[in-house]
């Protein structure tokens, strides 16, 4: 250790404490087997510590002046190092021995005293002393001494007789003493000659006592080691050792030379532009050069230095010209336009009165130049203006508005006409009324303001007059007649049926006796064993019989049937008898079979009750077919007919087979050959509606049918759907029968519905059904009325809102698809709405609300509708699901905002193949979700979603959103390119302005601020495809987010080595939270556009990862367009291509057909470059950002607000403070700056119908 001593010279150093080295002491276990040595060590440890060694370095500064006159001189004497030596007692230890006599004791160990060495420097300055202790510390240890003190009490005992007496010596104690050398320490003495030295404490050897007790037994000789220490310390040798030197001979002359530089002189130069230089005298740098001689003072002994200097070379300074020339600049006066309002032009319409012209302001600017620096500032300004001339726009502001008075309709009675047949004599014609606006005009915009309005009937209105029928004509029942109808005792017969039970009654248990099978046998019993572990087979069938049972959905109609038994037995005996004529004979036999069969006529009852209770207009057909059967042609007796028809099996009494029971049954009564036949006779029969009229009127479902805008010929009304040939909507002729029975079951099962518990939304491609119990407490309508009418009307507001977006999404998608696609757009495609329950409780689980498919808990839609038409299925725990000709929703509702977005998520995958990729099919290596979620599947939250997006569903008019506002925008396919290049004008100039942003950031930095999307080996699903040639088998590649090393990011420097090194920002999350790792194939995965990828993937052997396949795919749109880039790239457009050519459809191949031969990084840098290259012509822009509003008038201005955003972003991700840390969105400073322009230039362009740069 080195100490500052202020009482020593500088330069002088001297050792207060001499270092002495410490002892390791290492124990080794060294074992010989067969002649090899192993060696282990044992203990390695320090046995005497170290001691530092200390070097006082002066400080003191030896004053040279001369003392003044009358001032003493002082006299400095040199320290001396005084010894002083001191004893130090030892300590007396007393120890037990056994082997001593109790009382007696002996020495084991002499005491040897210490010694105390003080070192203290004494110095003398002018006669006084002063001293001070350098050093206090024991330099010999003392020896302990150490007495044994006997512990042993003497035996008496006499040895037994023959035993040996034991010969037992006392231990000895033997003393073994050996010298201890001692240490020499060398002390720096700066006041004794180098190389010579001088002894100031001579050593003295120590010495070591080894204590050994030696025990003699038997003859036998045993030595114990009791103690081996230093007894007496050895005292250390002292020796000082000279350190001054001789004095140094004098250094030889030394001669420099030394550069003059020559100074820079700026003169301003009015013949040269402003940023020009040209040099008039060159510079010259001077040469000085400078000698050094030494002498010795001879008084002292100290060098003097002395110096001459002479130039070699004159200094010339350079002059240089600064061009000051003055500029000119000109900038245009931007003209006002005026406007002005013109009755006798068209309303709204604008025509130029004076074209008007731009002002031009001329400054001209002297400069001058600061003669030491060469900066050029400017002097003054001279200004020339030119006035500019106001253009004045004419605007129509007369707006003349016919609104057609409707039709009013006359309804008079006429005794020619049956009663309530209508008849309509004259159509009426619609009336006018024109109203005439005339409004005020803003002169500064031309905006219409408020308007004074005049109104008159322009055209008459003819009403439509309709001839209502009074005329009494019932042909399909006979007059009530008391006789017949109390002919026989019908009680009996209804006191039978009454006690008849559907699930117990003997006969109903084997005429309907269901065929279940055999998987339901096997999950029933598995749910019934876990509350009855011995259930058997029979018991589990005998419960599923009556579940079967309940799916009829029959149960609440034959209860319904039996209460009004008593009348409705005496009008079937009543047209029975009036049939066979009454008489004793035929009423003894109408009583016998009443009785007989009274199971079957029960049945038979019930059946129609459920399913022939139809409305035509103010007709119900249900008495007529069920007592009155021969009024269509045939004769028969309703006691025959409702016997036969309670004959029918299980199958055939169920509503999906109703087109073929119908056929069975009816068909020989009726004499009609189906069903569509028979409700179409009995509707032009008792109404004079069209089909699509009547399906409404007879139904209490909540029907809404959406008219394509685009495809306006085609019928979407749902009676012509259900009716219409199903090969139209694209049925393959082996499925056609099937879809036919299907179709009239349904229309079946809607007429039957006599409360608003279902609904059903129709448009040119799907028809979707849902429970209205699903939206609304149904129970209200007994509990609450009033309030049961208000949810209601909710409900029907929102099927009609839904409607909306539904038909929008399909007619954008018949605007952008091809012609020859646009027929596969018109399909009966079948959407069923989820079958959750309505319930209050927040966040109940699917599993909780899922309505039962039958029985009292039922919902009433699930019960009368969905179940017996075979819609009803098990919850999932997915959004819904898309099962190849329809959708199914499980945990989201088709009438929310997000049951549209599925709508579009769930018809991708039914339309992609065909429609969306125009034949060619989903591109191989892909699955379902790659189309879905991220590309085609509508946002539902567009104020706060930023993911790339196309609305092709909602009117988002009245929100701040980041996509089009409405499908409309997207009027044709060139529409998409247009939004999508116009979008990444925005987005590159952001990207490229982050990018220039990072560059100045240090490797360290940009290793934090970014990460790297690299290819890797595929994880994940994609749908499986056979390859009979290996040759063409695709290696297919994911892709995985990894943190980027300092070593890669020191690469990094302009937007092109971004793109070369595939690089994201550390703000991009995968989904979730996740923000690195796999990215496995067919997630459900968003790219947003605002956290930036750069990289690019191209597969030379097959398709890459999931997120650059969709960010790459809305580039090529961007780039090229729909049917041009994406269509290519994300479908099998170029598979028999390749193939042809004996290669893969990979990425490579697909670019090189659609890039002309460029690698995709050279398509994105040239897409970059020519954003980069418009960047000066960006228009100005007014964005919201920090809580103000923010004008962006230049590209610096831009660039700046990126830079210090930037600059934020990287504090924030270095403390932490981000989503994928902090787990919650946490909006980063880029993603508001740039969220902020984005909607701005939205906004400015008309969703980019209009270029953002200015012409």
């Amino acid at each position: 250790l080195h100490q500052d001593d202020p009482d020593l010279l500088k330069g002088q150093t001297r050792v207060v404490q001499a270092g002495v080295a410490g002892e390791r002491t290492i124990l080794t276990e060294v074992t010989t087997v067969d002649g090899k040595e192993d060696r282990q060590v044992k203990s390695n440890s320090i046995t005497q510590e170290p001691v530092t060694e200390i070097i006082a370095v002066g400080t003191k500064v030896d004053s040279t002046s001369i003392p003044s006159e009358g001032t003493s001189s002082l006299v400095e004497v040199k320290p001396e190092l005084e010894v002083t030596t001191e004893t130090v007692a030892y300590d007396t230890l007393h120890q037990d021995d056994p082997d001593l006599l109790k009382g007696q004791i002996r020495l084991i160990q002499s005491g040897v005293t210490g010694e105390r060495t003080i070192l203290t420097e004494v110095t003398k300055v002018d006669g006084k002393e002063t001293r001070k202790v350098v050093s206090n510390e024991v330099t010999t240890s003392p020896v302990s001494e150490i007495i044994a003190v006997g512990t042993k009490v003497e035996s008496t005992s006499i040895p037994s007789e023959g035993a040996p007496s034991l010969v037992e010596e006392k231990p000895e104690l033997e003393v073994t003493r050996e010298p201890v050398p001692y240490d020499t320490i060398q002390k720096e003495d700066p006041d004794l000659l180098k190389g010579q030295t001088r002894v100031i404490r001579a050593g003295v050897a120590g010495e070591r006592t080894i204590l050994t007790e030696v025990t003699t037994f038997d003859g036998k000789e045993t030595r114990k080691l009791v103690s081996n220490e230093i007894t007496t310390a050895p005292i250390p040798e002292i020796i000082l050792v000279g350190t001054k030197k001789e004095p140094l001979p004098l250094p030889q002359p030394k001669v420099e030379t030394q550069t003059i530089l020559y100074k820079t002189i700026y003169q301003a130069d009015d013949s040269q532009d402003v940023g020009t230089r040209k040099t008039k005298i060159h510079g010259v740098n001077g040469q000085v050069e400078t000698t050094t001689r030494y002498t010795r003072d001879q008084t002292s002994g100290q060098i003097i230095e002395s110096s001459t200097s002479k130039n070699l070379v004159e200094k010339v300074d350079e002059v240089v010209l600064v061009g000051t020339k003055p500029s000119v600049e000109t900038k245009v006066i931007a003209n006002n336009t005026i406007y002005e309002a013109d009755p006798t032009l068209p309303y709204q319409t604008e025509k130029v009165a004076i074209s008007g012209k731009e002002g031009i302001e001329k400054t001209t600017t002297s400069y001058q130049v600061d003669t030491q620096t060469g900066q050029v500032t400017e002097r003054d300004h001279q200004k020339e203006v030119t006035a500019p001339i106001d253009k004045v726009m004419k605007v129509g502001n007369v707006e003349t508005v016919v609104t057609p008075i409707p039709i009013k309709e006359e309804r008079r009675q006429d005794p020619r006409l049956d009663k309530d047949l209508e008849k309509v004599e004259s159509q009426g014609d619609p009336g006018e009324t024109t109203t005439t606006r005339v409004y005020e005009v803003n002169s500064q915009t031309g905006e219409l303001l408020s308007h004074t309005e005049t109104s008159a009937v322009t055209k008459a209105m003819k009403p439509k007059v309709i001839l209502v029928g009074t005329k009494e004509n019932k042909p399909h029942l006979l007059p009530v007649n008391t006789e017949l109808e109390n002919a026989i005792d019908v009680r009996p017969a209804s006191q039978g049926m009454k006690a008849v039970d559907l699930l117990s009654n003997p006969y109903v248990t084997n005429v309907l006796r269901p065929n279940i099978l055999g998987r339901d046998v096997i999950s029933k019993k598995i749910e019934l064993k876990k509350t009855n572990p011995t259930i058997t087979d029979d018991e589990v069938r005998e419960v599923l019989r009556k579940e079967y049972l309940e799916r009829l959905s029959i149960k609440d109609a034959l209860e319904e049937t039996k209460k009004t038994l008593d009348t409705d037995l005496k009008k079937v005996v009543a047209y029975s008898l009036s049939v066979l004529r009454n008489t004793a004979e035929t009423r003894a036999k109408v009583q016998a079979d009443l009785e007989a069969n009274k199971e079957k006529i029960l049945l038979g009852l019930t059946y129609i009750n459920r399913f022939y209770n139809i409305d035509f207009g103010k007709t119900n057909i249900r008495d007529i077919l069920a007592y009155n059967p021969s009024s269509f042609g045939k004769k028969v007796t309703s006691l025959e007919w409702l016997t036969s028809l309670g004959s029918m099996s299980y199958d055939e009494m169920k509503l999906v087979n109703s087109p073929r029971t119908f056929e069975t049954y009816f068909g020989k009564v009726t004499d009609k050959s189906s069903l569509l036949d028979f409700l179409d006779y009995n509707r032009t029969t008792f109404t004079n509606m069209d089909g699509d009229t009547w399906l409404k009127d007879a139904t209490k479902a909540i029907v809404v049918e959406k008219k394509s805008k685009e495809k306006t010929d085609e019928n979407v009304s749902l009676y012509t759907k259900l009716t219409s040939d199903p090969a139209k909507y694209g049925a393959e002729p082996q499925q056609i029968d099937n879809r036919k029975q299907y179709n009239m079951a349904t229309l079946l099962g809607l007429v039957n519905i006599k409360e608003p518990s279902i609904y059903a939304i129709t448009n040119m491609a799907t028809v979707s059904y849902g429970n209205i119990g699903t939206y609304m407490d149904s129970s209200l309508a007994q509990s609450n009325p009033t309030q049961y009418k208000t949810e209601l009307e909710k409900v029907k507001a929102l099927v009609e809102l839904t409607a909306e977006r539904q038909a929008a999404y399909v007619d954008t998608l018949y605007r952008i698809t091809k012609k020859d696609n646009q027929s596969k757009l018109v399909t009966n495609r079948l959407i069923v709405d989820t079958m959750k329950k309505y319930t209050s409780k927040q966040n109940a689980g699917i599993k909780e609300t899922w309505s039962k498919e039958f029985g009292p808990e039922a919902d009433k839609g699930v019960k009368d509708f969905m179940s017996p038409l075979g819609m009803y299925s098990p919850p999932q725990s997915v959004g819904a699901e898309a099962n190849g000709t329809g959708v199914r929703y499980f945990i989201d509702r088709v009438l929310d905002d997000r049951g549209s977005a599925t709508y579009s998520h769930e018809m991708t995958h039914l339309l992609d193949r065909t429609v969306l990729f125009n034949n060619y099919g989903r591109r191989d290596g892909t699955g379902a979700e790659f189309y879905a979620r991220g590309i085609f599947e509508n946002s539902y939250t567009p104020e706060t979603d930023s993911y790339f997006n196309l609305n092709f569903v909602y009117d988002e008019s009245d929100k701040e959103s980041f996509y089009n506002k409405t499908p409309e925008r997207f009027k044709s396919v060139a529409d998409l390119k247009e939004y999508m290049h116009g979008s990444f004008d925005v987005l590159y100039t952001l990207d490229y302005l982050e990018a220039e942003a990072s560059r100045g950031m240090s490797a360290a930095d940009k290793a934090v601020y970014f990460k790297q999307l690299l290819p890797c080996a595929t994880s994940g699903s994609r749908t499986p495809v056979s390859y009979p040639n290996p040759s063409v088998k695709p290696t297919h590649q994911s892709e995985e987010i990894k943190a980027l090393t300092e070593a890669d990011a020191s690469m990094l420097g302009d937007v092109h080595s971004l793109i070369d090194n595939h690089i994201v920002v550390n703000r991009y999350i995968i989904k979730g939270f996740t923000a690195t790792g796999k990215v496995d194939a067919n997630g459900y995965y968003t790219v947003d556009m605002f956290d930036t990828i750069y990289g690019v993937n191209e597969n030379d052997k097959g398709m890459s990862g999931d997120i650059s396949f969709r960010k790459q795919a809305f580039e090529l749109m961007a780039g090229l367009g729909y049917y041009e880039g994406f269509v290519p790239y994300v479908s099998n457009q170029y598979k028999q291509d390749a193939e042809k050519e004996n290669r893969p459809l990979s990425d490579q191949y697909i670019f090189e057909k659609i890039l002309v031969g460029k690698t995709y990084a050279q398509f994105k840098k040239e897409q970059m470059d020519e954003r980069i290259a418009n960047i000066s012509k960006l228009k100005s822009i007014t964005i919201d950002y920090k809580g103000k509003q923010e004008v962006i008038a230049s590209p610096e201005r831009m660039k700046q607000l990126m830079e210090e955003a930037v600059k934020e972003e990287l504090a924030q991700i270095k403390a932490g403070n981000i989503s994928q840390k902090q787990y919650r969105f946490i909006e980063t400073p880029v993603q508001k700056l740039k969220k902020a322009i984005y909607k701005a230039y939205l906004k400015e362009s008309n969703e980019f119908r209009n270029s953002i740069y200015t012409s």
